[in-house]
C-alpha cells in the first residue's frame, strides 16, 4: 500500500534525506553541498512510503504569494508506478490550501512532460542547475 504523507517527525525527515541522498547525490552525480541546502529547515517535506519501505519525497517553500516545489524523488526499483505524480498533487493540494497564485519548480529537462501533465507550463530557456538541464515552470492557481 502507499502513503503519501507530510512529514512530522526528525525520523521521517532522515528518511527524505536518505532518498535525496540516494537519488540525488549518488544516481544523478549532485553535490552534496547542493542537495543539502540550508532551505530544509523552512520547507513543508513529504514523504511517500510503500509497505513500510521510504520510496520517494518532495518539499514545498513558500514566498509571497509563490510557492516552489523542489527535490521531488522516486526511488529508481519505484519509479513509474505514480508514486511521483501523488508526491506532486499532495504538495500542489499544500499550495492550494495556502492560497498562493502560482507554483514554480525547476524541471530536469528529461521530467518536463511529467510536469506538464500536473499542469506546469515551460517558461523561459533550458537552463544548467547542478551540471544537469534544466527548465523553469509554472502553475498558474
Amino acid at each position: 500500500m502507499v502513503v503519501i504523507k507530510k512529514v512530522k517527525t526528525r525520523e521521517e525527515l532522515k528518511m527524505v534525506h536518505d532518498i535525496r541522498r540516494e537519488v540525488f547525490i549518488e544516481e544523478q552525480g549532485v553535490p552534496e553541498e547542493i542537495e543539502m541546502d540550508d532551505k530544509d529547515d523552512e520547507a513543508i517535506h513529504v514523504l511517500a512510503v510503500v509497505d513500510d519501505e521510504p520510496a520517494g519525497c518532495g518539499r514545498i517553500l513558500f514566498n509571497g504569494s509563490d510557492a516552489r516545489i523542489g527535490r521531488v524523488a522516486v526511488r529508481k526499483k519505484m519509479r513509474r508506478s505514480g508514486i511521483g505524480e501523488g508526491i506532486c498533487k499532495l504538495l500542489i493540494a499544500i499550495a492550494e490550501e495556502k492560497c498562493v497564485e502560482r507554483i514554480i519548480l525547476y524541471a530536469q529537462l528529461s521530467a518536463e512532460p511529467f510536469y506538464a501533465r500536473l499542469g506546469f507550463e515551460r517558461q523561459g530557456d533550458v537552463f544548467m542547475e547542478a551540471g544537469i538541464e534544466h527548465v523553469m515552470m509554472i502553475r498558474q492557481i
